[in-house]
């Protein structure tokens, strides 16, 4: 990463609460904490829990980066996540533009910086026989329905546990599930184990 510049220390000490333009003209160059707390509070109210533990997972080391194109390319250099990369590359985008909007940085700098490249690659299912085997080690009914659901559903952990019966339509062998952005999507119901 290099050396944080002076802006770094000047504005860790320095006031909240001062203006939008004494931190611009401190912040021009590196990234601070100010910076990440001011974005963090700006989020809608609506942002979930997660969504900021995301934020701080992406930009907490990207303190103390110059707020050049250089600078972002560097911090997304020194990461080893692979595929990850864009969703760093995702936030840093959002970031920028909130730093441009709000006057903190005379151009959207991510305009310069080229997504990361990524691999295309399906993550592989556990076959048939991998969920009996699955199943057959299930203490309880309940267990074995959710790992049943989870297979032919294909839905997310947090979407599976927020379902409710109600939400299951059997006569088409569908569920109605919550994902990502609170949208919902049909999903396949699975089998008669779930359906107990």
């Amino acid at each position: 990463m290099g050396e944080r510049l002076p802006c770094t220390e000047e504005v860790r000490g320095s006031n909240p609460l001062s203006s939008t333009n004494s931190l611009a003209s401190k912040c021009s160059q590196t990234f601070v904490n100010i910076l990440l707390q001011k974005f963090l509070s700006s989020r809608a109210s609506g942002t979930s829990s997660r969504s900021i533990e995301a934020y701080h997972y992406t930009l907490d080391n990207f303190v103390g980066y110059p707020l050049t194109p250089d600078g972002i390319s560097s911090y997304l250099k020194s990461l080893t996540c692979g595929n990850g990369k864009a969703k760093f590359y995702s936030c840093l985008k959002t970031l920028s533009r909130w730093l441009y909007k709000n006057g903190y940085i005379s151009e959207n700098i991510i305009d310069k910086v080229s997504p990361p490249k990524t691999q295309r690659k399906l993550l592989t299912a556990i076959s048939k026989e991998q969920l009996d085997t699955l199943l057959t080690c299930c203490d309880s009914l309940r267990d074995r329905a959710l790992i049943s659901f989870l297979w032919y559903s294909g839905v997310r952990l947090n979407e599976a546990a927020n379902v409710k019966a109600q939400d299951f339509n059997w006569e088409e062998g569908t569920v109605i599930v919550l994902g990502k952005g609170n949208r919902y999507r049909k999903a396949l119901a699975g089998n008669g184990i779930v359906r107990q």
